[in-house]
């Protein structure tokens, strides 16, 4: 099982929709995918699954708020942790005939952030979780919010790639150095190295600037940073709808792209090696 984090401390650089677009493309290889929305805002269950998981009033009915609170119950047995957990996982079909499970998200989950903290399970939760599961997934894709959470810390400590989706903008690529000061102090708290932390260029022009604080980052961090990836350049639809459509459409420069900036992704966490689309 591999636990990949989507992760940026800005907004709109597209995070969201790679985190969706990559599950959907593993799905489509023939993956056993967990998608794990840890993103209050719940833009990516939204996407995928907005008309499954609300109620009549927008209440979410199942996800992550409910895992959370058994989470935090005192003196719940494992077998009505595991329980919840499995209560708390949807089912859906991107594609016609395979399965992607969603552990959906929204703002009720705010309110257990600093329980989390005060009852020291941050380092913990993601693997207690997954340890609930009846499945054995193959990959395990976590979207985090653009800020740091308790939710961002635990996708941080469970994970073994991180990607950080990255714009052409000063204030896009100090977003990049400030989670990759971050990781670099959950790294050393955590004890044990990631596989990988890639830089994702989505939208990078091939500026002088850019090309500039790119070759800085990567010297500044290079302990722990993917030489393979700051060079390359693709470009992925920032809104989630568009890259859905743009995956989903038939043969056209758009899908080409879209699926190129998602092979390439997969050769560099999982080695491009599994099924056939």
């Amino acid at each position: 099982m591999t636990t990949v984090c989507f992760i940026s401390m800005k907004g709109g650089t597209g995070k969201t929709t790679l985190s969706v677009l990559f599950s959907y493309y593993l799905v489509s290889r023939k993956y056993s995918v967990l998608l794990v929305d840890m993103d209050p805002q719940g833009n990516a269950t939204i996407a995928v699954a907005e008309d499954r998981v609300f109620d009549e009033e927008g209440f979410l009915v199942r996800g992550m708020p409910f895992i959370l609170e058994g989470f935090l119950t005192p003196r719940m047995s494992s077998r009505e942790l595991e329980r919840v957990v499995r209560e708390n996982i949807l089912e859906i079909e991107p594609v016609k005939g395979r399965v992607l499970r969603l552990v959906p998200n929204f703002l009720e989950s705010h309110k257990y952030d600093l329980h989390l903290v005060s009852n020291h399970a941050v380092p913990v939760f993601l693997r207690e979780m997954l340890g609930c599961l009846d499945f054995e997934p193959d990959v395990v894709v976590m979207d985090c919010p653009p800020y740091l959470s308790s939710l961002s810390y635990s996708a941080l400590f469970g994970a073994q790639v991180i990607v950080i989706p990255a714009e052409a903008s000063k204030f896009g690529l100090v977003g990049v150095e400030l989670i990759l000061s971050v990781v670099e102090d959950v790294l050393r708290k955590r004890g044990e190295p990631f596989k990988d932390v890639v830089i994702q260029p989505n939208r990078i022009r091939n500026t002088k600037a850019c090309s500039f604080y790119l070759e800085v980052m990567e010297d500044k961090y290079s302990g722990f940073l993917s030489e393979r990836v700051v060079k390359e350049t693709v470009e992925v639809p920032r809104m989630v709808r568009d890259g859905i459509l743009g995956f989903s459409l038939q043969p056209s420069g758009q899908r080409k792209q879209v699926l190129e900036a998602l092979a390439s992704l997969e050769g560099r966490i999982l080695g491009g090696s599994h099924g056939e689309a």
